[in-house]
């Protein structure tokens, strides 16, 4: 969902467009909020309705290490390193990173 149209305008008070707090340059809004909704969904259902979701979490940190390896159905092979639920270079440019408990 794309920011109110509102928020474009530079405001006398901040001395800057609102949206630009929030805007980056690369990233795509949609590309993030739809990257978030991936894991978020993963996580709760994980925590709410005990699914195995501990593939979409157990990733090689950089995505580009990871490696695309399907079957010709287009099943994972045991080769495969890709993230899990991502389509093939659609993970280009992340990272995966994790800390524990009180960190």
């Amino acid at each position: 969902m794309p920011a109110p149209a509102e928020s474009y305008a530079v405001s006398e008070t901040l001395g800057y467009a609102p949206f630009d707090y929030y805007a980056d340059a690369v990233w795509d809004t949609v590309r993030m909020n739809n990257i978030s909704a991936h894991f978020l969904t993963a996580w709760v259902d994980q925590q709410l309705k005990g699914a195995d979701t501990a593939a979409y979490f157990d990733l090689t940190p950089n995505a580009a290490d990871g490696a695309w390896a399907v079957d010709d159905a287009g099943n994972p092979t045991a080769d495969n390193t890709y993230w899990t639920g991502f389509p093939n270079r659609s993970a280009a440019g992340l990272t995966f990173e994790t800390k524990t408990a009180g960190q």
